[in-house]
């Protein structure tokens, strides 16, 4: 898992984090087309706090990463 800041975008944040994407489905921010988009254009254009946003990718990401297969 990498560190998220706002500057960074959406793209990587879903390459380095798995879930990641789940979270940006649940705010409907575009990962795929839109993921050149900085995260803290993507809170503000989606109505979504970053500092929620950001909890709640390394919530699933640790979540992901620590279950056994």
């Amino acid at each position: 898992m990498m560190g998220i800041t706002k500057e960074k975008t959406v793209a990587e944040v879903v390459a380095k984090n798995m879930g990641a994407d789940q979270v940006f489905s649940k705010y409907k921010i575009d990962f795929c087309c839109g993921g050149g988009t900085t995260l803290e254009v993507a809170c503000k254009e989606n109505g979504v706090e970053f500092e929620v946003l950001k909890n709640e990718i390394e919530t699933i990401s640790k979540k992901i990463s620590s279950t056994d297969y």
